[in-house]
């Protein structure tokens, strides 16, 4: 078929983005997931990000080409070549990238996916205005590079890295993994629930609807009874997991800000740099602890700002109280975050039974914060409806 201007598009929503995104049909015929479409893209948002490109209009150039070979020498295997040629041709069968041919070369014979033919024939490519616009916004960029960088990993494996990362012994992570994809998978193609896989599931919504569907099922009740909980714990841990990786919690909470009408721009932003940890309260936060609020940690371009009494249950007034808010270690962030860990009236560190392997992260009994008298409602709200007892 000749090359011809293709028609116009539909936007793409937010979550069909994040889907489209997470499925990219990469070439996987040598035994791994060909990083080509992923590192183009990625070197796509480094250079909107960078402001070297500034329309949907995406042009082959040497900056592109180089921002391309650095992403692609960090995730290529074996004998992996960085032809970016291919990747800017094939991107075509996906929603959100559509290749601009050159004046009267529409309906010629079709082209071969060199440099060389692409620069003769085609003006640009041009992405979406709502993947532009996603790659160009520091709230959702971190969660499309994430989602890019989903489709060359094998996501049992990474499910299992989370869970161990986040205190799960490999025992348990190992048998979530195995129920998820054998026992489980299996019963809900036979119940015609899905006929996928369930770890082939990328969207956190989408296997949201389908746990959903699997909990309500007697069957299902019966035999996670006879394995003591354990299948639907792994089903809730994949959905804590999916959720983590794609953000989502943040996400909805910035769109209810953006959606609230009582809210002032001045009051939305801060609201929104607050949500994502950034901005005057991170600034608050790092003027109150200096440092990691545990361990002391002083760099702070590596510590995250953490509400206490999480954001969905506080008031606006809360949200932006520097009392309601740690600066911890990523690992510290993510078990108190979890409930796996929280913090006593004196500020000494209290440990869940069920995180399997706390060393493992860092965390020890031993631990513990400055607390003032400010800090003990939220604290207290922590331990109460946070904190994983056992």
């Amino acid at each position: 078929m000749a090359l011809r201007r293709d028609k116009k598009r539909k936007p793409i929503m937010h979550r069909e983005l994040e889907e489209n995104l997470t499925r990219l049909n990469v070439d996987r015929s040598s035994g791994h997931p060909k990083p080509h479409k992923v590192c183009l893209l990625l070197a796509v948002m480094d250079l909107i990000q960078q402001g070297q490109i500034q329309t949907p209009q995406i042009q082959l150039t040497a900056a592109l080409e180089d921002a391309f070979k650095i992403r692609f020498k960090r995730y290529q295997k074996n004998n992996d070549k960085a032809d970016i040629s291919l990747p800017f041709y094939h991107l075509k069968s996906e929603p959100f990238w559509n290749l601009i041919p050159v004046a009267g070369t529409e309906y010629l014979t079709p082209i071969s996916p060199s440099k060389a033919a692409l620069k003769s024939r085609i003006k640009h490519a041009e992405i979406s205005e709502d993947l532009f616009n996603a790659f160009n916004n520091p709230i959702t960029r971190l969660q499309y590079e994430e989602a890019l960088t989903s489709n060359l990993e094998n996501l049992g494996d990474q499910f299992a890295r989370w869970l161990i990362d986040t205190g799960r012994s490999e025992k348990t992570a190992k048998n979530y993994v195995q129920a998820l994809r054998s026992t489980i998978s299996k019963w809900t193609q036979d119940e015609a629930i899905t006929e996928r896989n369930l770890l082939s599931f990328t969207g956190y919504e989408s296997f949201s609807t389908v746990a959903e569907q699997i909990a309500d099922y007697d069957t299902f009740k019966t035999f996670n009874k006879r394995g003591k909980g354990m299948y639907s714990a792994a089903l809730n841990n994949y959905r804590e997991f999916l959720r983590d990786i794609s953000n989502a919690d943040v996400q909805e909470d910035i769109q209810a800000i953006y959606s609230d009408v009582r809210l002032h721009n001045t009051e939305r932003a801060i609201l929104i740099n607050a949500r994502i940890g950034q901005g005057q309260y991170r600034k608050s936060l790092i003027d109150y602890w200096g440092g990691c609020a545990v361990t002391g940690y002083a760099d702070t371009r590596l510590l995250i700002a953490s509400h206490i009494k999480p954001w969905k249950k506080a008031n606006n007034a809360e949200r932006l109280d520097r009392y309601n808010g740690l600066l911890l270690q990523p690992n510290l962030d993510k078990a108190f975050d979890l409930g796996y860990i929280s913090f006593t009236e004196k500020g000494k560190i209290t440990i869940s039974e069920q995180l399997e392997q706390p060393a493992a992260i860092g965390i020890d009994g031993n631990m513990a914060i400055d607390v003032s008298n400010s800090h003990q409602d939220f604290l207290s709200y922590h331990r109460e409806c946070v904190y994983q007892r056992g």
